[in-house]
């Protein structure tokens, strides 16, 4: 088998606060390469290869990939001034093997976009805007994060405690929902939300 490679960055101009954050979170890994590398890897596995990225409006993209829902304005505007007052730039250079599937539809993802540094970067910006910063990325294992950051929706039918019944868990971001059956009439459902702090909320229907 064939083995691709792609060299790319991760480059932006920190010109206000969402960048600022971006450029804080590189600041934070102790691989930061692996970690902007790790952030697109998630990404495809999550939604697989979206063409056209950069072309969807912002407000849509951080709700469809990444379930925000916020407010909050698209930050990429600069500030009047700051640009020429700091001069600050933020770059992280990494590569791709294509060693597995997952990599080479990331490859292809971004060797089918005309401006692949764009797309890492309004990826990434997206990332930290819907999730802020996140220390040590790689880090944190795989289906947490794809749970965690991405909302990739996972369910599995587990024996449940009590004999002749089962559990259906299907997990979605930050919410996670166990319908209990015995055999196939439904019996309860217990929800667990899990807020930004970590807290978690239990109930049960």
């Amino acid at each position: 088998m064939q083995r691709y490679h792609g060299s790319c960055a991760l480059s932006f101009e920190i010109v206000d606060k969402l960048t600022e954050d971006a450029s804080t979170m590189i600041s934070q890994q102790e691989n930061k390469a692996g970690c902007v590398r790790a952030v697109l890897l998630d990404f495809v596995k999550a939604n697989g290869i979206v063409n056209d990225y950069n072309e969807i409006p912002k407000y849509e993209r951080l709700k469809k990939f990444f379930g925000f829902t916020g407010s909050g304005k698209a930050a990429t505007v600069p500030q009047p001034g700051k640009k020429e007052a700091d001069g600050q730039k933020c770059r992280c250079q990494f590569d791709f093997w294509s060693d597995d599937r997952v990599t080479n539809d990331t490859l292809v993802m971004l060797y089918l976009h005309s401006n692949k540094t764009r797309l890492i970067r309004e990826l990434f910006l997206d990332f930290v805007q819907a999730n802020g910063i996140i220390g040590n990325y790689v880090d944190i294992p795989e289906k947490e994060r794809l749970e965690r950051f991405f909302g990739h929706v996972t369910q599995a039918v587990v024996p449940a405690k009590q004999p002749g019944r089962t559990m259906k868990i299907l997990r979605n971001r930050n919410i996670e929902v166990c319908q209990c059956y015995e055999g196939t009439h439904y019996v309860s459902s217990n929800i667990i939300y899990t807020a930004p702090d970590g807290k978690k909320v239990h109930i049960t229907i």
